[in-house]
This record gives C-alpha cells, structure tokens and sequence, in this order.
C-alpha cells in the first residue's frame, strides 16, 4: 500500500538511541523526535517531542538540498491545549485582565502547527539546521492585554524564555525555552556529531545566537521577536505575529519600542488582513510601526507582489478572499494547505539577503 505525503509525516520508522527518539519520514526531510524529559531529567511538563527536521540525502536534481548554512532555524510554535503539557509549570492567573474572546487560542494555532511542518522542511532544503521547540505554551500573552501596566507583556514573555515570574504565569528556569533549547542541543551534538549542532553553542555552554534564526507563529512569533530585540540573531521571522497590543492603553506593548540587538533589516512579518486573534489588522500594523520596520517600506499584499515584495520587512495577504473567521485567517499564512502558494512568501523571508 502507497502511502500519502501527509501520512508519512505521521509514521514512526525507527528508534533513534537507547533514548529511544523516533524518526519519521516526510517527503522533503526526515523528522527526529526528541521529548525534552530525554534531553533533561530534570524538566517535568509539556513533554511532547521536539521536532528536528534532518536534511534530505538527495544529492541532485532540482530538490537538492541548498549548501549548508551553518545556521539554526530555530521555530516556536503557537499557544497550545493545557493538555499536551501533560503537567504545566506552575501558572499564576487573574480574572481582572482576561483577554477579551478573540484573543489567541489553541483552537486557532492547531492549524498552524501543522502548517509549520511544510515551513520548517522548507527552511531543511535551503540548508538550516532546524528545530520546532516544545516548550509551556498553554497560555496566550495576550492575558495582558488589559493590564495597567505597558510592560507586562515583555514579563510575561520573558518567564517563558528565560524563567521566571509575571502576573499571569510563573515557570522555573528548568522549564523555560532557553534552557530547553541548550539540552536539546547538547544532547544532538553528543547523539549526532557529524552534524555539527555544538556550533549554535558557545565554550561556556550558552546559546549562541548569532548562527541561529529564531522564528514562530502567533504567539511563538512574538518571543521570536522579543529574543531577537534582546540578542543579536541571524534573523527574526514572525508569522500572524506580533500581538501585544494594550487595549488598557489603545497602545503596542512597551517591548516593541525598545532598542534592538538585532538589526531591524533581519526581522520579517507576514500577517493575514482579516485575522483579529489578540489584535485587529489596524492594531496589528501599529505593533510594526512600534518596532520601525515601516522603514524599509509600506506592506505588501502578497497577493499584488512577486518576490522580493519590494524588500518589505510588512508581508500581509487577503488569501483567499472572501469573509474569514478570525481564527482562519490567522493560520492562513502558515496553514500546509497553503503551503504551496505561500512557499514563495516563506523563502523570501528565510532566505532574503541582510545585513
């Protein structure tokens, strides 16, 4: 029996170690599955396997994989149900500033997470290293939307990066996404070291983030954004992202003013018009503004534009026209089934030249 493309995506072939990490077979590249209990005894919650996107064997041929780029791809999913964590880091919540009904959800990153498989193989063939990290993602930042303060926003992402405590979430150190991303990292630079995963970290044991390209969507795309405000990286790619907009203050979030570690040249958007998770289009475009990238020029209708789009830095699309729901739109621009139509978008922005 043939199987399909998107069934094979779903097939474990072989354990990978005595750690016993799957490998599956996509079309484009194989997939090691890594939980991150493997990496670290020591982490406790959201355990579902990291994904890591091998490179394809293939040598010739107009699918050949690009040369290598000595970069990581470093992808960070969407808000996700309270039940993959099987366990959560302990949350702090309120009731005074829940987000109002359309604002991020798990509902409406399901699609997005599927649709990051077609990106992330795409970011393989043009020669990344490449990861989709699991990390505590069952709470939405968008629980300060209607906070007093303009800077919770940048708290509570910041407990989720590097660990530590907000009004709305507390997660310890262990758990956090840098500490993730270093053991997932010793742990494919000793089980696979022909493959070189110690150069995105430093002598000391630290990340290194300049030789890594931090990407996501939702709210995935907004730490990806707030890592690369606080370091310089490769580049920034933020999908249906930023959302921080204070509705408390009719105003972006404070962290989306401060100064940038990472040229802004590097950093690359691409959002939906009728999307209003966490931000309608007009608050959505401020949250750009805020962040300055309206200096390599006005949006692109993707739609209207061949690549390079101008060398905009604001990718939008009406795709495929008509009235969406909020939540469609909003995985729109990541969704596999659009993944043909919007490879050209996603090359652009992995593979734009920057400075």
């Amino acid at each position: 029996m043939k199987l399909s493309a998107t069934s094979a995506l779903h097939i474990a072939l072989v354990a990978f170690s005595c750690l016993a990490a799957a490998v599956t077979r996509a079309s484009d590249a194989s997939i090691l599955l890594v939980r991150p209990s493997e990496t670290d005894p020591a982490i406790k919650t959201f355990d579902l396997p990291h994904r890591i996107y091998l490179r394809s064997t293939a040598t010739a041929g107009p699918d050949a994989p690009a040369l290598l780029r000595n970069q990581l791809l470093l992808w960070i999913p969407g808000t996700a149900s309270p039940a993959a964590g099987k366990g959560k880091a302990k949350a702090t919540q309120t009731t005074s500033s829940e987000p109002p009904p359309d604002a991020d959800s798990p509902a409406a990153n399901t699609a997005g997470r599927e649709g990051s498989e077609a990106f992330c193989q795409l970011a393989a063939r043009l020669g990344y290293h490449v990861i989709s990290l699991r990390y505590p993602n069952d709470r939405s930042a968008s629980a300060a939307r209607l906070d007093e303060d303009p800077a919770e926003f940048e708290r509570f992402r910041m407990a989720i990066i590097v660990g530590g405590t907000s009004k709305y979430i507390t997660i310890p150190r262990i758990e956090s996404i840098e500490h993730r991303l270093i053991k997932l990292l010793q742990y494919l630079a000793s089980a696979r070291p022909g493959e070189n995963w110690n150069q995105f970290l430093n002598a000391d044991g630290t990340i290194r983030w300049e030789a890594i390209a931090v990407a996501g969507q939702s709210q995935g795309g907004g730490h990806a954004m707030l890592i690369g405000l606080h370091h310089r990286v490769a580049r920034v790619i933020a999908t249906g992202a930023p959302k921080d907009y204070n509705l408390k203050l009719d105003a972006p979030a404070a962290w989306l003013t401060r100064e940038s570690a990472t040229p802004k040249s590097r950093f690359f958007t691409f959002n939906h018009l009728q999307d209003r998770q966490a931000a309608t289009w007009p608050q959505q475009l401020a949250n750009l503004r805020a962040l300055q990238l309206d200096a390599f020029g006005s949006f692109v209708i993707v739609e209207s534009a061949e690549p390079p789009y101008r060398h905009s830095r604001m990718l939008a699309t009406n795709y495929p026209g008509g009235t969406l729901t909020s939540q469609e739109a909003h995985t729109t621009v990541i969704s596999f089934r659009n993944a043909a139509i919007f490879e050209p978008v996603w090359r652009y922005m992995l593979s734009e030249p920057v400075e």
